[in-house]
């Protein structure tokens, strides 16, 4: 039997806060150096697109979010 490692996924908990109308996903990451590689990203969960929100040192939690009623606005960057 083998397995391989997928690339850029990431094992996530999705909540939901209606609310506040407001999707989260949350992940664990080791700390700050973790935490820069990812704020500036946009993370696309089931077809959604959630942006970063902040992180808890004291959990090694990092938390990304969406509307619940409306897509988060983002762009793509071309390469040149």
């Amino acid at each position: 039997m083998t397995a391989t490692i997928t690339p850029d996924e990431l094992k996530v908990e999705y909540s939901i806060r209606p609310d506040i109308g407001r999707e989260f996903l949350s992940f664990d990451i080791e700390g700050w150096d973790d935490v820069k590689k990812i704020c500036k990203k946009v993370l696309t969960f089931e077809g959604k697109k959630f942006t970063f929100t902040g992180w808890n040192s004291d959990d090694n939690k990092c938390y990304f979010a969406k509307p619940i009623n409306g897509e988060t606005t983002t762009a793509k960057i071309s390469k040149r």
